[in-house]
């Protein structure tokens, strides 16, 4: 255990110095008597993710606007969304201590936001645009989080995976009704999601089955 020789405390842990008065420490460094905050390692990964994943959709949609010649309103107000959401989410992540689970849910919430706008508005940018981006956003955010955490990640957040799966299906459909007036983002979406419901099959089968027989079980 290290001392401090000015004010005779001593710490356990690996600190350097005294977080008193800032003196270097005498002796040997033990374990520390509190374990170590795995939340707060998770919550700063979630942030990391969080930004380069809403970094990436403004970038994909700043390309959109200026391929495709979209209005600057409607370009201007989905990445006034995408920061809005971002600055959100960020205080989920940062004040909630099971965030991932809340984000997760949040991620159902906006679809379902989504949903109706388009049916009280009948906007086809809606359909078009917001939910295939929202469904991507999703997706992007669990496959970085399973690609860092993989076993442990599906064993807490199964079912949330398997919807967001499901959801990056749906702007398939959309495009099969004939709700959207692009499909690309339909396709990438439908594409993303068959490709990390393969990696969930490939890299976490034993965990997804084993959720999996948890959430139909009697």
């Amino acid at each position: 255990m290290k001392r401090c020789g000015k004010c005779g405390v001593k710490f356990s842990g690996d600190l350097d110095r005294c977080p008193l008065c800032q003196s270097e420490l005498d002796g040997d460094a033990s374990p520390s008597v509190f374990p170590r905050n795995e939340v707060r390692k998770s919550g700063a990964l979630a942030l990391a993710v969080l930004a380069f994943a809403t970094g990436a959709c403004l970038l994909v949609m700043l390309f959109l606007g200026n391929l495709l010649g979209l209005p600057g309103d409607i370009v201007l107000t989905v990445c006034l969304g995408l920061v809005v959401n971002y600055l959100f989410v960020r205080n989920i992540i940062t004040h909630t201590p099971d965030f991932l689970r809340v984000v997760a849910r949040y991620f159902l919430v906006l679809l379902a936001i989504a949903a109706v706008w388009f049916l009280v508005s009948r906007n086809l940018v809606v359909t078009t645009f917001v939910i295939p981006g929202i469904c991507l956003l999703a997706l992007v955010f669990d496959g970085v989080l399973l690609a860092v955490f993989r076993g442990t990640f599906v064993s807490g957040y199964a079912k949330y995976l398997l919807f967001d799966v499901a959801l990056g299906l749906i702007p398939l459909a959309l495009s099969a009704l004939g709700l959207t007036t692009w499909d690309v983002l339909a396709n990438v979406s439908a594409l993303v999601a068959s490709v990390f419901l393969l990696g969930l099959v490939v890299f976490t089968r034993k965990q997804l089955v084993a959720e999996v027989r948890k959430l139909f079980s009697a």
